[in-house]
């Protein structure tokens, strides 16, 4: 027997071992094993492996799953197309959602790694998809790796779906003109009530308002009263100037901001401030 054929004997020895590994439960001693098992096969065994995988328990998934996460960029892009075809061709035929939420983890894992035409696949599957979790990862990656091509998948979505997830996206890199046309629905995600107590919607908020500075005159006047700070920093974004004497009101009412007196700095208000307060320091409670 050549050396060849123990080799290939070995290799199916364990691929045998790991498909008939038994039900993993928690991380005990069996998870470990299996765990060093699959840390230790090449691109072309996991090829055989990996769909039996999917259909098998959490434990065992997750842990296919970060195998090909950690491997991916080290495998040559022919293996990495054969695997993510095997994995995108049996999505729909796996038998529970929680197996097909591995495999479209597993196929986010490789899409940075596939060529352009599958990318654009899944990409278009994913933002298409009936399923929100496939949608939210297709935006979180357009929004780290933008690209022209993504406009028209985010058109398409935005129209079917109106997902919440995606307005960042769509404030961050979508055209003015897409913005103006959804103007409407855009305002909606910002009522006040929605605003109160969550910071991060407040900023996405003012985001909005720059990149429509001048489509949104009025919802910025009442910025003004509402939220003077926010008002600032929208002012600040788009270059224009505010009133010295209100500025400082604003700065007097909150004098320990992280925030206002380096965009004081920015907006050159500072000048002008000391000229007419002189003895701003006694004025402030600090």
């Amino acid at each position: 027997m050549t050396w060849q054929v123990k080799k290939i004997n070995k290799i199916s020895t364990r691929l045998n071992f790991i498909r008939n590994f038994p039900e993993i439960r928690e991380k005990d001693g069996k998870y470990y094993l299996y765990l060093g098992l699959v840390h230790g096969l090449e691109a072309n065994q996991m090829l055989l492996i990996t769909n039996e995988c999917l259909e098998q328990d959490i434990f065992k998934r997750k842990i296919v799953f970060n195998k090909i996460l950690l491997s991916a960029p080290k495998w040559k892009l022919e293996y990495n197309e054969i695997l993510f075809n095997k994995i995108y061709n049996s999505l729909n035929s796996l038998s529970t959602y929680f197996k097909k939420e591995s495999a479209s983890m597993i196929l986010m894992a490789l899409f940075p790694f596939v060529s352009t035409n599958n990318q654009n696949k899944l990409a278009n599957c994913f933002a298409g998809s009936l399923y929100k979790n496939n949608r939210k990862r297709i935006y979180k990656y357009f929004y780290q790796n933008w690209t022209k091509s993504c406009k028209k998948i985010i058109e398409i979505a935005w129209d079917k779906f109106e997902d919440e997830e995606v307005i960042g996206l769509i404030i961050g890199k979508m055209p003015t003109e897409f913005l103006e046309k959804n103007i409407d629905k855009l305002k909606e995600y910002f009522e006040e009530e929605e605003l109160a107590y969550d910071f991060f919607r407040k900023i996405l908020r003012n985001k909005f308002y720059v990149r429509m500075y001048s489509k949104l005159e009025k919802e910025i006047i009442q910025l003004k009263k509402d939220d003077p700070i926010s008002y600032i920093a929208v002012n600040k974004e788009v270059g224009k100037k505010i009133n010295v004497q209100w500025a400082l009101e604003v700065y007097k009412n909150n004098p320990k901001s992280r925030f206002l007196a380096r965009w004081y700095s920015d907006m050159g208000l500072w000048d002008d401030i000391l000229k007419q307060n002189p003895n701003l320091f006694s004025d402030l409670k600090l």
